[in-house]
C-alpha cells in the first residue's frame, strides 16, 4: 500500500533503516545519558536558537513538563489553550488529572484563537499554549502579526509562552521564516521527531537553561527516562540531515493537491498552509468509508486514515497529509480515487 502521509514500514524495514545511518555505531545511551542523546539536542537547540533542548521519548510528557515547571513558577494551575488542541482532545484529559492543571480553553473549531479572546479571559493564568498548526481545526496556523502581539502581551504580563509546535518544521514555508525566527517569541517550544522528520518516535522541548533544568526533574516523576532510546535518536539525526530539507517539498505538493480537489464540486477543499488539509464532503459514512476501502485496496494507495464527523457541519472529513513518499502516488492517481469516490 502506498501512503500519501506518513510512510509506514515494517519491523524490518526500521531495522535496516537504522543499521544502515551514519550515527549507527557508537556508545549507546542509558536513561538519556551518553550516547547521542546530547548531539541531537544541540542540534536542535542550534536549530530553535535556544539555550537548552531536552529529549524526551513522547511529545505528551514533554508539553507536560512545560506546563508543570511554568506553573510551579508562577504558582497558577490555569493553561489557557486552543479547544481543538491536542492536549484537550487527544490525551484524555492528562494534563489536568495527572498534573493538577487547570485548562481554559478558547477557540473556534475551526480557526486559531487571537488576542481578543485572550483579552476576554477574566480569570489569571500563567500558560498561554499556541499549537503550530491546530491539526484538529485543519492544520490552521495563527497569524504572524497575532503571534507578535501574544508574545509581547505575554512578557509584560510575565505570562509562559509556549508552543506546541508538534508541526513547526511544517509551517516555516507559510510564515517564511525560520524555525528560530518563530521560535524566538516563545518560551518554551516542543517538536516532534516523528511526524515530519520520520524517526521512530520521541520529541524535544527548547527553553532557557534553567527552565530546561527544572523539567528533567519532571521527566524523571512522568517516566521519561526510558532505559535507551537509540533507535528514536537515530532516526531524528537522519531526519534532520535528509527529510527537514524536504518538508517545503510536502507543502507544496499539499497545495497541489488541494487544487486538483477544488474542480470536484462534491467537495469543500481547505487551502493548505502546511504539509496537511482537511476536504469534506456530504454523503453517508458507512457507504464512503466503505467505497474509500474498496478504492485503497483496488488501486493500492491511502490518501487518508478515515471519514469522520467535523463539529458544527453536516459533512464529513477527510484529512490529507502529504509524506516523504508523496511522489509515488501521482497527481491522476488521485484524481481518479476522488472521481470514483464522489459518484
Amino acid at each position: 500500500m502506498r501512503n500519501l502521509g506518513m510512510p509506514s514500514y515494517s519491523q524490518k524495514q526500521w531495522l535496516t533503516q537504522l543499521q544502515g545511518s551514519k550515527y549507527a555505531d557508537g556508545p549507546v545511551d542509558v536513561y538519556n545519558q551518553n550516547g547521542r542523546v546530547l548531539e541531537l539536542e544541540e542540534r536542535v537547540a542550534a536549530l530553535l536558537n535556544k539555550p537548552a533542548c531536552l529529549f524526551f521519548p513522547k511529545g505528551t510528557i514533554a508539553q507536560f513538563c512545560a506546563l508543570k515547571v511554568s506553573a510551579e513558577q508562577r504558582r497558577n494551575n490555569n493553561v489557557v489553550l486552543h479547544s481543538m488542541s491536542h492536549m484537550v482532545l487527544d490525551e484524555d484529559d492528562a494534563y489536568q488529572t495527572l498534573l493538577g492543571l487547570k485548562g481554559i480553553p478558547i477557540g473556534d473549531h475551526s480557526s486559531p484563537f487571537n488576542m481578543q479572546d485572550i483579552a476576554a479571559i477574566t480569570e489569571k493564568f500563567a500558560t498561554l499554549s499556541v499549537e503550530l498548526p491546530i491539526r484538529r481545526a485543519g492544520f490552521k496556523l495563527t497569524q504572524w502579526e497575532q503571534l507578535e502581539a501574544m508574545s509581547q502581551w505575554c512578557k509584560t504580563k510575565q505570562i509562559h509562552f509556549h508552543m506546541d509546535g508538534a508541526r513547526l518544521w511544517e509551517s516555516t514555508s507559510h510564515y517564511q521564516k525560520s524555525e528560530a525566527d518563530i521560535s524566538a517569541l516563545f518560551d518554551s517550544v516542543y517538536v516532534s521527531l516523528y511526524k515530519g522528520l520520520g524517526a521512530m518516535g520521541g520529541a524535544v522541548l527548547a527553553g532557557e537553561t534553567n527552565f530546561i533544568e527544572q523539567c528533567k526533574v519532571w521527566r524523571s516523576r512522568l517516566g521519561g527516562n526510558s532505559f535507551t532510546s537509540f533507535p528514536m535518536v537515530i532516526g531524528a539525526l537522519d531526519g534532520l540531515d535528509n527529510r527537514l530539507k524536504r518538508i517545503p517539498e510536502f507543502v507544496l505538493r499539499a497545495k497541489k493537491i488541494a487544487t486538483l480537489l477544488k474542480v470536484f464540486p462534491q467537495l469543500e477543499v481547505n487551502t493548505p498552509q502546511t504539509n496537511g488539509f482537511f476536504v469534506f464532503i456530504e454523503g453517508d459514512i458507512d457507504e464512503l468509508t466503505r467505497k474509500a476501502i474498496q478504492l485503497n485496496e483496488v488501486m493500492g494507495i491511502k490518501l487518508f486514515n478515515q471519514l469522520s464527523p467535523f463539529p458544527k457541519s453536516k459533512k464529513l472529513m477527510m484529512e490529507i497529509q502529504v509524506g516523504a513518499n508523496h511522489e509515488a502516488i501521482s497527481d491522476q492517481e488521485i484524481i481518479d480515487y476522488f472521481t470514483s469516490l464522489c459518484r
